[in-house]
């Protein structure tokens, strides 16, 4: 092997290097923005939940509420 293969050797290997390096950091600085759209995503493909009534919290809310009312009259 002659020095001009040598060097055009070393010189991709380093410019593949630097273009693998570039990439990740690139990848890696849209990692937040690319898992929001992920989660977007996933809830939009989730039927969404049907509501039947009141949730319990919201029911014993609202007796607790009509107790304290009782009490007050």
């Amino acid at each position: 092997m002659d020095w001009n293969s040598l060097t055009l050797t070393v010189l991709a290997v380093f410019g593949l290097l630097s273009l693998v390096v570039t990439l990740l950091i690139q990848l890696i600085k849209q990692l937040p923005e690319l898992i929001g759209a992920v989660r977007e995503m996933m809830s939009a493909l989730k039927p969404e939940r049907e509501v039947e009534g009141p949730t319990r919290q919201e029911v014993s809310e609202e007796s607790s509420h009509r107790h304290d009312q009782d009490e007050a009259a």
